[in-house]
């Protein structure tokens, strides 16, 4: 009896030291280097790859979104002939294993959209450590600058809209949300564009301790068509693109000249194909909104119609835009691609021009006047 119990016991102490050896290999927590944000280049010949990374303790806590001192931000940076090469020079270099898992953002260069993308777009489909919901952005100016732009209160990078842009969303109606899933779908497709977002550095909306705060802001968009890049195009200049936005949540509307300011509540557009020798398009749009500012007390009429003037200034004016760098920017083309295929060509499809757009139907009701009755 007493020998089965000693090896009753032997047997239990065996798989109890074999689960020990089985942790043995799990590295600890502080020991990699989590890259939160990618950052692609080209030039001379070579792939410019650039790592933002941050330490564990700026990834979780007790107070993530408070922090009682600078976030350190670690920039790491390798060049290669291909994104492997470089992605090889950083790593034969890190002080720590480098784990990719947590990469949110990708900044891709204006020189990688022209004429890389495809190379890209190439290597992150046989890449499993990198995930197709990642952010993209693109960017002209200095990297490295951008990778070192904290969030306000001493926030890390990795708390800042360019890795969760649902309130810059809120804010920000024609910045649509572009993941590497969004950009391969449309990259190869045959008719429409693509829009990539762009991203800069600006000091000119906040200070923090008396000094002023760099922060990152979107300042526009690259648009590419039949893989090629078409052009960029200012922020300001794409407002209308923001009565096309599906993510659309928060909106606002001012009549400067009568110092009237609106809230939009609810859009909803359709484009009509109008049959013809050449494809044309027919854009009804239907607009709520709620006054937020009208100290002059301005007629529900007049407001109505100086609305419709400003939205319809605004959809002509982006349109042209788009014209001028030969990119479907309304992605126009599509409905008929995908509706009227057999009824015209491939090119004639994509002959976007100014007599593309037959109508633009536009009616706006405004629902409510505030805490003031405003006139009818």
């Amino acid at each position: 009896m007493a020998t089965y119990k000693l090896i009753l016991k032997f047997i239990i102490l065996f798989h109890i030291s074999w689960l020990l050896v089985g942790c043995s290999g799990i590295k600890e927590i502080q020991s990699e280097i989590y890259v939160t944000a990618l950052g692609i280049d080209y030039s001379d010949n070579n792939y410019h790859l650039y790592f933002q990374a941050v330490g564990f303790n700026n990834i979780t806590g007790s107070e993530p979104d408070i922090a009682k001192e600078p976030a350190p931000i670690v920039i790491g940076h390798g060049k290669g002939e291909t994104i492997q090469e470089a992605i090889n020079d950083i790593e034969k270099h890190a002080v720590n294993p480098l784990y990719y898992g947590h990469v949110q953002a990708i900044f891709i260069s204006k020189n990688i959209l022209d004429g890389q993308l495809d190379g890209f777009l190439d290597y992150f489909s046989r890449n499993y450590y990198l995930r197709y919901n990642t952010l993209i952005y693109a960017y002209e100016s200095n990297i490295k600058e951008i990778m070192n732009v904290r969030g306000l209160f001493y926030k890390p990078p990795n708390l800042t809209f360019t890795y969760d842009p649902k309130e810059q969303l809120f804010f920000n109606t024609f910045f649509p949300t572009i993941t590497v899933q969004n950009i391969i779908k449309r990259f190869y497709e045959p008719i429409g564009s693509l829009m990539i977002p762009s991203i800069d550095v600006t000091d000119n909306y906040w200070d923090e301790d008396s000094n002023a705060k760099k922060i990152l802001s979107i300042n526009g968009a690259y648009f590419l068509a039949n893989q090629k890049l078409q052009g960029w195009i200012h922020e300001e200049e794409l407002s209308g693109l923001d009565w096309f936005n599906k993510e659309f949540s928060n909106m606002k509307l001012s009549i400067k000249e009568k110092s009237v300011s609106m809230s939009i509540d609810h859009i909803n557009h359709q484009t009509k194909i109008v049959d013809g020798k050449m494809p044309k398009y027919d854009i009804n749009l239907q607009v709520n909104a709620s006054i937020t500012e009208n100290p002059n007390n301005l007629a529900r009429k007049e407001i109505e119609q100086e609305m419709k003037a400003i939205i319809l200034a605004q959809i002509q004016g982006s349109f042209q835009k788009g014209l001028e760098i030969n990119a479907d920017i309304f992605n126009l083309s599509e409905k008929a691609y995908r509706f009227k295929s057999t009824t015209w060509t491939k090119e004639e499809i994509k002959d976007i021009t100014n007599t593309s757009i037959h109508q633009i139907n536009i009616k706006v009701f405004v629902k409510d006047g505030g805490a003031i009755k405003i006139i009818k």
